[in-house]
């Protein structure tokens, strides 16, 4: 009897526990400062890890004075004070940056602000492919969201791209089709779009979740190709301007640059090495 009445206290006790106490709703939100995460809510614990001013974050409030931050399934500690809720914004060089074959990235360049996409992806979550900014990556939410409410569902299948990652790509293709080939389709290591986490590869069901020209003959990539400035993107490599950028057409290649300059750039049909010539 004694262990029954133990079992019915501790079966009351879980009882009352709020659901929301087990898995708490977390917030998007930034850093606004160099931010110390501590394994408890003591300045006196541990450093657990340093993050860098903007970084995107997920977090709920712990106490009046502390959150929780959440990376992966791992809780840290911070003051709520280096904390702001919503999506950080990039300046306008970082996000109008030229990437092409004649300007590129260092081999350690990592954008501190990118985030898992929250769309469709071909490849699973996770993978670095699935990463973009985090501006970028909201941005893109909305894109999709608008083309799921006429009927269109399209995926993302290759965003973020490391310099080790582009290495391994041109050279396979090289290997594969020549130095020819791969420059008209491949970027050399450092110099893509995709490593500044602003650039992605779209694409759909119809599609077979590949990467095809008749893309744009597809309801879901001509929706996309017609309203994709509404949302800051560009068609980075259009048809007709290959001597511009340097590369063949891609229809499914957008690049993210903000609202007000991807309107400009539709309307005047810049690429943006023609956006740079003339603004």
């Amino acid at each position: 009897m004694k262990m029954l009445r133990i079992l019915l206290v501790c079966l009351l006790v879980l009882s009352t526990v709020p659901a929301d106490a087990a898995s708490p709703t977390l917030k998007n939100g930034y850093t606004v400062k160099t931010t110390k995460l501590y394994w408890r809510a003591m300045q006196s614990s541990p450093v657990a890890k340093t993050l860098r001013t903007n970084v995107p974050v997920r977090y709920v409030p712990y106490n009046r004075s502390w959150s929780n931050v959440y990376i992966g399934s791992t809780r840290y500690f911070t003051p709520s004070v280096n904390l702001k809720a919503g999506i950080p914004k990039m300046t306008s060089s970082e996000r109008l940056r030229l990437v092409n074959k004649q300007h590129g990235l260092p081999s350690t360049y990592r954008s501190p602000q990118l985030t898992t996409l929250t769309i469709p992806t071909v490849y699973q979550k996770g993978s670095e492919k699935t990463l973009m900014t985090a501006e970028a990556a909201y941005a893109l939410a909305k894109l999709y969201y608008a083309g799921r409410k006429q009927g269109h569902t399209l995926y993302a299948l290759s965003a973020y791209r490391s310099y080790s990652t582009q290495k391994s790509i041109y050279n396979y293709w090289v290997s594969a089709r020549g130095t020819s080939y791969a420059s008209k389709y491949v970027a050399i290591p450092g110099h893509s779009e995709h490593q500044t986490g602003l650039a992605v590869d779209m694409t759909s069901r119809r599609m077979r979740l590949g990467l095809y020209e008749s893309f744009d003959q597809s309801p879901e990539g001509k929706w996309m190709l017609q309203n994709a400035h509404r949302y800051g993107f560009i068609l980075r490599y259009p048809k007709g301007k290959e001597r511009i950028t340097g590369y063949n057409y891609e229809p499914w290649h957008l690049r993210y640059v903000g609202v007000k300059e991807a309107t400009l750039m539709k309307q005047q049909n810049w690429t943006l090495e023609e956006w740079w010539r003339k603004r």
